[in-house]
Order: structure tokens, then C-alpha cells, then sequence
């Protein structure tokens, strides 16, 4: 089978979204018999080389620029026979590509958050010859079909990544090895706030330490600034950006992971979980619906998105060693579902119903 994958986006940007593109193409590129063509509109801002090294992706993928999109697949329209999209917004080549007789597989990831555009979500389902739902809450959203259609993780991990040491990775941000580390890796877009743990750290014990990892530099200086005003500055760290290569060196430096979700919806899973389980640290959240697929009591705390529901459980964690270890464990184990081995039998399995 020979897929051709499109997208509007700029795979350098270290992003999830960026990321998951390129990890997805690379994983269903190694499914026996079947090739994958990458193809993206989007301004690249780095080599092909420096982008792949970025997101960590190994797997050999054929990736092309193209300004016109609708025109690649006409003019190659002999050499792919599945057209893959995760962007609505490709309903004119979804469309062009069902015209020539291709298959369309459309991986669904959004739905009501995009308010004004929703009508498009439902019109490029309707177009769509197969669904991929990333949640089975966003799959429920969606009106039933007899068009293939499947549930497969959005993300997958590698987890011989996180078998290594963690590098000096508090040497690196003057944290002691005795200060106990929370530690969130992400951005601080709307469906997360940042200064519910900032001000968290007002209510644990002095040697409990936060770092933020992921931020924009304009965020970053912005919440440093906050942490000051409240002269926390001493314990709390800000990183900007990683690659997603360093991911594993900062998890596994922590004593446990927070994730301060304020709000979502059906497909607004938190693609980072599935790291946090590989890393096998105790996992503090407040959550929405799609989280819940991925959390649950055995593997993390469940806390209201307050600095009192944070400070609280953190405390709870640094003050019992072994719920620490409990739900650390439980998380590795978790993570075995979201491997990219097992990932990638999903994808295989779909691909033979088509």
C-alpha cells in the first residue's frame, strides 16, 4: 500500500503536533508493505535532517515540499493509492483524491473547540472513505458509519528512550538532588495554567521544587516574572523549548509530574501523558474527559485545578515514598499499551480493512 500524507504544517516547530505528523508517518512507513510519502505547504524553517533529529524520529521518511498541494496529487496521482489527512482544512485534496478513486483516511483529532469551523470536522468525515479517532470520547462525537474506523493512540513511545539515566539535568538548572521535583513539560496554551503550580509551591514544604519545561521565551520570561512578584524565584525553574530527543532526560530527573489541564474537550488529549507513564514517576493531574482514557486512580492523583488541589497532593507524595513508588509503577506499566510496537499493530490492523 502506498500512502501519501499531507499537512499544511511546519514540521521544525517543536510541537506536538509537529511531532506526532512525523512519528505517525514514520510508524506506518515500517508496517511490511506499505510506503509512505510526506508532503507538507508548510514553511519549513530547518533542514530535513535537522528536523527529524528534533522530534527523535528514526524511521527513513520520504518527505517533499510542496506549494500546492491539490497539484502534487494530480500530477502523482499514479504513485499513491491512500491519502492520509489529520488537518479539515484538506477537504479540497481529501475531495480531489476520492474523485481520482483514492482511498482517504482521515485521523480525527478535534471537534467542538473549533466552534465556527465544526461544520468542516463533520464534512471532512463525511468525505472520508476511513476514520482514525485518536479518543473514544471523539469517536463518539462523530455519527456511526460503515466506513473503517478505529481508536489508535495519537502518540506512541519509545520506551527503551527512557531506560537511560537521566543526564545532570539538576546540575544544569541549580536544582539539589535533595530538593523533591515537580516537574511540567508542555506549553502553556489555554487548556493549561502554568501559575496554578507557580503558586502552588506557597503551600508545600520548602524543598519542593518546580520546573517548567517547554515554554516560549516570551512565556518563559513572563512567568519568571510571576514566580519573583511572589518571591518563589529560588523555586521555581523555566526551560524554553527541547527537542523532543532531551524529553526523556527531563522526566526522568523528576520525582513527579504534574499536569494542570483547565479545560478540553472530546479529542483535547494531553499528548505529554503518554511520556509521563513511559518515565514511571508518580503523576499529579487535574484532567478532562479525553485524559481519562490514559489516566486513571491506579497510575495518578487526580487534584481540582487549584493550588490548593496541587499543593495537597504533592505534599501527600513527598511525605509517602511508597504511594510514590506505587504509582510510578503502575505507570511504566501503563505505558507497555502505548508502545510504539503495539501502536503500530493497531495501524496495521486498520490498514488491512481497507
Amino acid at each position: 500500500m502506498r500512502i501519501l500524507y499531507i499537512t499544511r504544517a511546519n514540521l521544525c516547530l517543536r510541537r506536538a503536533h509537529s511531532h506526532n505528523i512525523l512519528a505517525t508517518a514514520a510508524l506506518l512507513g515500517a508496517i511490511p508493505g506499505t510506503s509512505v510519502e510526506l508532503v507538507s505547504c508548510g514553511r519549513q524553517s530547518c533542514s530535513i535532517e535537522e528536523m527529524l533529529k528534533r522530534h527523535d524520529v528514526d524511521g527513513k521518511i520520504s518527505f517533499q515540499k510542496s506549494v500546492w498541494l491539490a497539484g502534487r496529487i494530480l500530477r502523482n496521482r499514479k504513485t499513491f493509492d491512500v491519502l492520509y489527512v489529520r488537518d479539515p482544512r484538506l477537504i479540497l485534496e481529501m475531495t480531489l483524491a476520492r474523485l481520482l478513486g483514492k482511498k482517504v483516511i482521515f485521523e480525527i483529532h478535534g471537534s467542538r473547540e473549533w466552534s465556527g469551523l465544526l461544520w468542516l470536522w463533520r464534512f471532512a468525515h463525511k468525505i472520508a472513505s476511513a476514520h482514525i479517532f485518536i479518543t473514544k470520547n471523539l469517536e463518539k462525537e462523530y455519527s456511526l458509519s460503515a466506513k473503517p474506523r478505529a481508536v489508535i493512540s495519537c502518540y506512541g513511545v519509545d520506551l527503551e528512550r527512557f531506560s537511560a539515566k537521566p543526564a545532570l539535568l539538576r546540575e544544569k538548572f541549580n536544582i539539589g538532588e535533595s530538593a523533591f521535583l515537580a516537574l511540567y513539560l508542555g506549553s502553556s496554551e489555554r487548556y493549561y495554567d502554568i501559575k496554578i503550580l507557580i503558586d502552588m509551591l506557597l503551600y508545600t514544604p520548602s524543598d519542593v521544587v518546580l520546573l517548567v519545561a517547554g515554554l516560549k521565551d516570551a512565556d518563559k520570561k513572563k512567568f519568571m516574572d510571576y514566580a519573583r512578584a511572589r518571591g518563589l524565584e529560588e523555586r521555581a525553574r523555566f526551560a524554553g523549548r527541547i527537542d523532543y530527543r532531551d524529553v526523556p532526560s527531563y522526566l526522568r530527573a523528576a520525582d513527579m509530574l504534574v499536569n494542570p489541564k483547565v479545560r478540553g474537550f472530546a479529542g483535547s488529549i494531553s499528548a505529554k501523558l503518554y511520556d509521563y507513564l513511559a518515565a514511571g514517576k508518580a503523576i499529579v493531574a487535574s484532567t478532562v474527559p479525553a485524559d481519562l482514557e490514559v489516566l486513571s486512580k491506579e497510575n495518578a492523583l487526580f487534584v481540582e485545578p487549584t493550588p490548593h488541589g496541587f499543593a495537597r497532593a504533592i505534599k501527600y507524595l513527598f511525605e509517602t515514598p511508597s504511594e510514590r513508588e506505587r504509582l510510578a509503577a503502575r505507570a511504566l506499566r501503563d505505558a507497555q499499551n502505548y508502545a510504539n510496537v503495539v501502536r503500530g499493530a493497531a495501524f496495521s490492523v486498520f490498514l488491512s480493512k481497507l
